[in-house]
């Protein structure tokens, strides 16, 4: 959905390495790993995003389930509500789960990037949370620095899937090899053909 996001609405180019080739690492044996690597094209510019990825269910530990016709005063306290619930986590100056996108990652040598590029962490959220009203994509600066990075980007998958909706769009093609792959090695396990 990033991809998409970025594709369509910022009229990017992405390059999501995938995490079998090459995950984000500090570059040591032991330590944090991240979930992808996705490199954007804009125009002469590359950012190379060290990005994490929280499919936390919206009704998984206290939340609730936000529906699709909900009104955007309603949407936006419960977007206030669920960011307000990970600020802890994220900042904290012990490393955790969310805030290890803080610390770079080192390996990046290896993806072949052709040209300079700017390093910059984003969290990516499956439900609807954001530290600026109901945007899907922003900016969150960390209060007080406790690793490399003092911000962090932030995408949240349900507000952009809300806001196609809300622009017409029903259908949206998305490419997900990892859950091809997933699909295929349940499918082996369990002899579904």
């Amino acid at each position: 959905l990033f991809q998409h996001y970025c594709e369509n609405e910022r009229k990017s180019k992405i390059r999501e390495v995938d995490a079998n080739e090459e995950i984000p690492t500090t570059g040591r044996k032991k330590g944090p790993r991240l979930d992808r690597w996705i490199l954007q094209r804009v125009g002469d510019q590359q950012i190379l995003y060290q990005a994490e990825v929280k499919s936390w269910c919206a009704r998984a530990i206290g939340g609730s389930n936000i529906p699709l016709d909900i009104s955007d005063e309603e949407l936006r306290k419960l977007t206030i509500r669920n960011w307000i619930k990970v600020l802890d986590t994220l900042n904290s100056g012990e490393i955790n789960g969310l805030n290890k996108v803080l610390i770079e990652m080192k390996n990046d040598n290896r993806l072949k990037i052709r040209g300079e590029y700017k390093k910059q962490p984003l969290i990516i959220f499956w439900d609807a949370k954001s530290p600026d009203k109901n945007d899907f994509f922003g900016r969150y600066n960390i209060p007080k620095r406790h690793f490399d990075f003092n911000y962090c980007w932030v995408f949240s998958c349900s507000l952009y899937l809300r806001h196609l909706s809300r622009k017409g769009k029903r259908k949206l093609s998305v490419e997900i090899p990892n859950a091809k792959r997933r699909l295929e090695a349940l499918n082996r396990l369990f002899c579904v053909e």
